[in-house]
């Protein structure tokens, strides 16, 4: 019987518990002081460059709007970890979170349901251990 190997979406899911809500924050925590290391990085940049003034008008403007740019990335990044860390503060003790995404494989071989294969399954897990897996 023929079959076929296929990529598919395992979502995991956390209960809340405190050490979970304090982990993540930390986590997000870091991920901020990165974010903010970068931002700083564009800064000192951008006044190094001017200081050399070795490029004409118009590579200079050019160079300013791609750190501006790049900098409002990082400003977006950081504004959306904050909301983050403000959703996982209000979650409450023992509720369900859609923590990531895993990406797996599954064999699909003739006769099975497609659309059952390509579902996504779900692993629960409550302070990194998994209590159960629906596949």
């Amino acid at each position: 019987m023929a079959s076929v190997v296929i990529n598919r979406k395992i979502l995991v899911k956390v209960i809340v518990t405190q050490d979970f809500k304090d982990s993540f924050s930390h986590q997000l925590n870091s991920y901020k002081a990165e974010i903010d290391a970068a931002i700083e990085k564009l800064k000192t940049e951008e006044s190094r460059f001017l200081l050399t003034g070795t490029l004409n008008s118009n590579e200079i403007t050019a160079y300013r709007s791609k750190l501006a740019k790049e900098r409002e990335q990082q400003e977006i990044a950081k504004k959306e970890l904050e909301d983050k860390q403000k959703e996982i503060q209000s979650l409450e003790i023992g509720s369900i979170f859609p923590y990531m995404q895993l990406d797996s494989t599954g064999e699909i071989k003739e006769g099975d349901n497609l659309f059952e294969k390509l579902s996504g399954g779900e692993i629960t897990i409550r302070d990194g251990i998994v209590l159960s897996i629906k596949p």
